[in-house]
């Protein structure tokens, strides 16, 4: 069965320090423990935990509310295996021509998805 895919904790945290003020059906507490409800709530307008959105959710936050884009593209087989990248920056005076690219390799699309929502969050305080 397929499943979500929710953000780090760590990432989780960033998004608090950013305003991402969604709400959500998840959370994280301070001792890195999951809580889920039923209706959706910001948890970031409280103390103790921390919204716990989709990556997916995330990203669009990211895009709707900062014209931040993130991109994670699989780069064909090599040496090392499968690997995905991730690109990210602003919408408003992006070009797709490698200038985004990281360099650094991730073995599944979640795991570069995860750093590039990370690498995302920062351009938000620039």
């Amino acid at each position: 069965m397929i499943e979500e895919q929710y953000v780090s904790f760590e990432t989780a945290k960033l998004l608090k320090e950013a305003g991402f003020d969604v709400p959500c059906t998840s959370q994280y507490t301070e001792g890195m423990g999951v809580w889920n409800v039923e209706y959706p709530y910001d948890f970031n307008k409280d103390d103790f935990g921390y919204s716990r959105p989709t990556q997916a959710l995330a990203a669009r936050w990211l895009r709707e509310k900062h014209r931040i884009a993130l991109d994670v593209a699989f780069i064909p087989p090599s040496i090392d295996g499968d690997v995905w990248q991730y690109f990210v920056g602003k919408m408003d005076d992006m070009i797709w021509e490698g200038e985004y690219e990281t360099g650094r390799k991730y073995a599944t699309y979640e795991q570069a998805m995860e750093a590039g929502l990370q690498e995302a969050i920062k351009l938000i305080k620039k």
